[in-house]
């Protein structure tokens, strides 16, 4: 739940574009155009109360609680990886890796962000901190690396 959560809040990627292939596509009231393409922000989509509740910008893992599918109120706006026929091919290895990376992480090691630390993140091709993270590691007693 935890994952998804963050994954909500900072998706790896910034945006997915989608291309009118037919004339008079609609989209709500706007009509596009056979040929021209559409980029939607994955943030602001994660990040709409409409959608999520008047909590969006609270890190509350308890909305996966139920599922992806009960999360918020339009399951198929909760795109991280992307979705439809370019959904990112290295999804489950990517979160595969995650969690491995993690358990080896924080069973070994203590950390937390430095005071020095201010958080903004920078929307690019990827989202990414817009500053160095400046984290404080300390290895715990149990280690035996």
């Amino acid at each position: 739940m935890a994952i998804q959560e963050v994954l909500r809040l900072y998706p790896p990627a910034a945006f997915v574009s989608r291309e009118a292939l037919q004339e008079n596509t609609q989209i709500g009231n706007i009509n596009v155009p056979k040929g021209v393409c559409i980029w939607t922000l994955i943030p602001t989509l994660h990040r709409d109360a409409d959608i999520w509740g008047s909590d969006v910008n609270e890190f509350k893992p308890e909305r996966f609680a139920n599922g992806v599918a009960n999360a918020c109120k339009i399951p198929q706006l909760y795109i991280p990886f992307g979705l439809g026929p370019r959904l990112c091919l290295g999804r489950h290895f990517a979160m595969v890796q995650l969690k491995v990376v993690l358990s080896l992480i924080i069973s070994n090691f203590s950390f937390s962000l430095s005071p020095k630390y201010r958080h903004c993140p920078t929307y690019k091709m990827i989202v990414e901190p817009g500053q160095d993270v400046q984290i404080l590691i300390k290895r715990l007693n149990c280690c035996n690396l």
